[in-house]
C-alpha cells in the first residue's frame, strides 16, 4: 500500500491538500497517484496559489491540466508560463475583412495629424519652407543632368558606353505626392499645408515685385509668410513699387514679418545712407512709408529678424538693417490699430523684437 506523505503549508501547500485523493490507497492507482503529485507541483510552480482549503481544489484544476494518452502522462505549462510567452511572441492578428483601410472614416482631427507628418516640415524650431532653397536644388540637379548628358554624348562618340549615375537619395522637405490621391485629400492636405509651414521669399530686384518661386505654389492660401527685402543704394532704389497688388495676392495672409537686408553688391553704398534713421536718405525713408502704408491693418506684423535666429529664414543678404534704425522708422511712420484687441494704437515693441534697445 502506498502512503502519501504529509507535507507541511510551507512546502506544497496546506496540510491537508492530500485528501483531493484520499481515497487513493492502491498501488494500482499509480497513474492517479502521479496525477496528484504533478498537480501538487503546479501549485507550487503558481505564484497566485490560493492556501485556503477550500480553493485548493479549484487551484488544481485551474492551474495544472493533465493529458493522459498511451499511459504516459503530460503535464502543461502553469498559465503564468503561457501568458508571459504569448507576451513575448504574440500571434499575428488576422484581418478579418479583405477591404481598403477606410481613411476618410476618421476624426478629422486624427486626419490633420496624419497630415502633419506628410506636408508640415520637420527638424526645425519653426517649420518654414524656403522658396530660394528649393530653387537652389532644382538648378543643382538640372546642372548635373546637363552636364551627364554632355559628357554621355563625347563617351558614346569615343565608343564607350554611357554612365548612368545614380542620384543621392535625399528626405524630401515635404511629401506633396499625396496631394494628388483625390480631391478631397487634396484639399485638407493642402489646408494643412498652407495653415501650418511658413513661406520664405526674397525680394532682390526692384522696383518689380514678382516672386521668383517653385511652380504650384497658391499665394490665396498663404497664411504665413517672412519676406526679406534686400535694400540697395538711393540710386537703385528711386522708383515707385506698387505694394497695394503685392499684398492683394496674399488674401488669406495673416501673419507676416519684413526683415530689410543689404544687397551683397550694394552693401556699402546702402548701408551708409541706413546707418540712422535721422539721417537717412529720403528715397530709403519714402521706400518704408510706401511699404507700411500698403500693409493690411489685419495682418500680424513684426520687422526685422527674431530675437531666436532659429526662427527666421536663411537670409540672401550681406547683413540685415540694425534694429535701432527699424524701432526709429515704426516710431515716426507707424499708426497701426490693434484691430483684434483693444483698437489702440500698437507699441513699438510689439512690432520690432528687440530683447534691448541698441
Amino acid at each position: 500500500m502506498a502512503r502519501i506523505p504529509r507535507r507541511n503549508h510551507s512546502v506544497s501547500g496546506p496540510p491537508s491538500a492530500h485528501c483531493v485523493l484520499k481515497d487513493v490507497a492502491c498501488c494500482c492507482n499509480m497513474a492517479q497517484i502521479h496525477q496528484f503529485y504533478m498537480a501538487m507541483m503546479a501549485l507550487r510552480r503558481n505564484p497566485l496559489r490560493k492556501c485556503k482549503i477550500e480553493d485548493m481544489t479549484t487551484d488544481v484544476v485551474e492551474n495544472a491540466e493533465v493529458k493522459m494518452s498511451d499511459s504516459r502522462v503530460e503535464r502543461l505549462e502553469p498559465p503564468t508560463k503561457v501568458l508571459r510567452a504569448i507576451l513575448r511572441n504574440p500571434p499575428p492578428i488576422a484581418l478579418t475583412t479583405t477591404e481598403p483601410f477606410r481613411f476618410f472614416d476618421l476624426p478629422r482631427e486624427i486626419r490633420d495629424h496624419v497630415y502633419s507628418y506628410l506636408v508640415v516640415r520637420r527638424g526645425k524650431k519653426k517649420s518654414i519652407i524656403e522658396a530660394k532653397e528649393i530653387l537652389r536644388g532644382q538648378k543643382k540637379r538640372a546642372t548635373a543632368q546637363r552636364t551627364r548628358e554632355r559628357l554621355n554624348q563625347k563617351r558614346v562618340q569615343n565608343g564607350r558606353a554611357p554612365v548612368s549615375l545614380r542620384d543621392a537619395v535625399t528626405e524630401p522637405i515635404v511629401r506633396l505626392s499625396v496631394l494628388q490621391a483625390s480631391k478631397l485629400l487634396h484639399y485638407e492636405a493642402s489646408d494643412c499645408l498652407y495653415q501650418s509651414n511658413w513661406f520664405a521669399v526674397c525680394l532682390d530686384n526692384f522696383p518689380v515685385t514678382r516672386l521668383d518661386t517653385p511652380l504650384g505654389w497658391n499665394f490665396s492660401q498663404i497664411t504665413k509668410l517672412q519676406l526679406e527685402l534686400q535694400l540697395k543704394d538711393a540710386q537703385r532704389m528711386n522708383s515707385y513699387i506698387d505694394w497695394a497688388t503685392f499684398f492683394a495676392a496674399f488674401p488669406s495672409l495673416r501673419f507676416l514679418r519684413i526683415i530689410p537686408t543689404f544687397h551683397p553688391r550694394y552693401y556699402d553704398w546702402a548701408r551708409t545712407e541706413l546707418q540712422d534713421w535721422d539721417t537717412a536718405h529720403y528715397i530709403q525713408r519714402a521706400f518704408f512709408r510706401e511699404l507700411l502704408a500698403a500693409v493690411p491693418e489685419n495682418l500680424d506684423l513684426k520687422l526685422g529678424p527674431s530675437l531666436d535666429s532659429g526662427d527666421d529664414m536663411t537670409l540672401e543678404g550681406k547683413s540685415p538693417v540694425s534694429k535701432r534704425v527699424l524701432l526709429h522708422m515704426y516710431a515716426e511712420l507707424g499708426m497701426r490699430r490693434d484691430v483684434g484687441g483693444s483698437g489702440g494704437y500698437i507699441a513699438v515693441d510689439r512690432i520690432v523684437d528687440c530683447g534691448e534697445r541698441a
